[in-house]
């Protein structure tokens, strides 16, 4: 999360990856930071070696379209508060 939330307070677009689990103590920590609204993606923990590997490719290319969403999202922006 500091690395997150200092990437965006210098203005470099990124997004902090979050598996499910952990959701509320990165929004916790993100709020102690300054940054309540802190770009994060949360994505659900799984098993992926008990899913075909075809369903965890899908899964993956889900994932990588949301984050070039967010860090897309970011243009011009230059962090906050």
């Amino acid at each position: 999360m500091r690395d997150t939330v200092n990437m965006v307070q210098q203005g470099v677009p990124c997004v902090g990856l979050v598996h499910k689990p952990f959701e509320k103590l990165a929004h916790m920590q993100a709020t102690q930071l300054g940054m309540p609204d802190a770009p994060l993606l949360i994505y659900p923990q799984d098993l992926p070696s008990k899913d075909p590997a075809d369903f965890v490719q899908k899964k993956a290319e889900g994932i990588a379209e949301q984050v070039v969403e967010i860090l897309l999202s970011q243009r011009g922006g230059k962090g906050s508060k």
